[in-house]
């Protein structure tokens, strides 16, 4: 653990200021899914397969907040393409 956490300050070091603004964000949606009540999460049935995505809308909840632009824009700059 002491290593992790070592590795991890090495990281952060080296990080621009950008880059340290969407780890603070990604470290602030794992304390609200945290503190938030897990247990609705754990009822849920888990996904199978040939389900339509009508079967799956149920499931969803509305986007709470304010910041939906702000993730959208995280996800275009930070993924990757997929290889097949």
């Amino acid at each position: 653990m002491v290593e992790l956490r070592q590795k991890i300050e090495n990281q952060l070091n080296q990080l621009s200021p950008e880059k340290l603004t969407l780890i603070s964000g990604f470290l602030d949606s794992i304390q609200t899914l945290e503190s938030r009540d897990l247990s609705l999460l754990q009822k849920l049935p888990p996904l199978k397969r040939g389900k339509k995505v009508k079967d799956l809308l149920k499931n969803i909840e509305k986007w709470q907040g304010n910041d939906l632009e702000e993730c959208l824009n995280i996800v275009y700059e930070t993924r990757s393409k997929t290889q097949f």
